[in-house]
C-alpha cells in the first residue's frame, strides 16, 4: 500500500495495518540520490537548478525497501520545489553520522550509524506561504505531494526519522535518517 493512500486513510480515520519494517537488500544512497536527481529533470523548466552533495562513500548502503525511500526522496523534493516558484535551487547532501545518546535526542533514533539525506531548498517562505508543503497540488506532472505527517510516518517504517527545520527567507532542510549499513569490500590481489 503506498504511503500516499496509507495516509489519506488515517486522515479518514480507517485502521490500516502496515507492516513494522519494511527492509530490502542494501542500496548504496548515493546510486538512489542520481537516480532521483535523473527523474526530477523537470525541474530545470520551472527554474531550479539541482546541486549534489554525495559525502558518504560508495560502500555505505541503507537496507530498507527500495520503492519506499524513493518515495520518500521524491516526495521531499518536490515539497521542497513548492517553495521555489519563481526558481531557486535544490540541495541534496548525504553523509553518514554516527548517534551517541546525546545526538539521538533530536530523532528519537537508538545510538549508531545513519545515513542522513539532506533535502532543501532557497525557500521563499512567508507567513502565507507556511502550509505551501501540505496545501499546494498543482504540480509539475500532476504529481501529488505526500502530507509531512505521511513522509515522517514512512520514515518510521524503515527504521528511521525525518526532522525538519525551516529558516526564516532562506527556505527548508529536511533531514531523512536512516539506518546505515556498510558493505565490506574483499582486497583484490594482483600479481605481478
Amino acid at each position: 500500500m503506498s504511503v500516499l493512500l496509507r495516509d489519506d486513510l488515517e486522515q479518514r480515520e480507517l485502521t490500516v495495518e502496515v507492516p513494522l519494517e519494511r527492509v530490502g537488500p542494501p542500496v548504496p544512497v548515493n546510486e538512489l540520490v542520481e537516480h532521483l536527481v535523473d527523474a526530477l529533470g523537470f525541474l530545470d523548466e520551472n527554474g531550479v537548478a539541482v546541486r549534489l552533495c554525495l559525502v558518504c562513500d560508495r560502500w555505505t548502503s541503507v537496507s530498507a525497501d527500495r520503492a519506499l525511500i524513493e518515495g520518500l526522496l521524491l516526495g521531499l523534493s518536490l515539497r521542497a520545489c513548492d517553495h521555489m516558484h519563481q526558481g531557486g535551487l535544490l540541495s541534496l547532501e548525504t553523509a553518514l553520522i554516527k548517534f551517541d545518546e546525546n545526538g539521538s535526542e533530536v530523532t528519537g533514533l537508538p545510538t549508531g550509524e545513519y545515513v542522513r539525506v539532506s533535502v532543501s531548498d532557497t525557500g521563499g517562505w512567508s507567513e502565507d506561504a507556511g502550509n505551501a508543503w501540505t496545501t499546494r497540488m498543482g504540480s509539475p506532472q500532476g504529481l501529488e505531494r505526500p502530507s509531512l505527517a505521511a513522509l515522517r510516518h514512512a520514515a518510521e517504517i524503515v527504521g528511521g526519522a525525518l526532522v525538519c527545520a525551516r529558516h526564516a527567507s532562506c527556505g527548508e532542510r529536511a533531514n531523512l535518517y536512516l539506518p546505515a549499513t556498510r558493505r565490506h569490500v574483499r582486497p583484490v590481489l594482483t600479481s605481478n
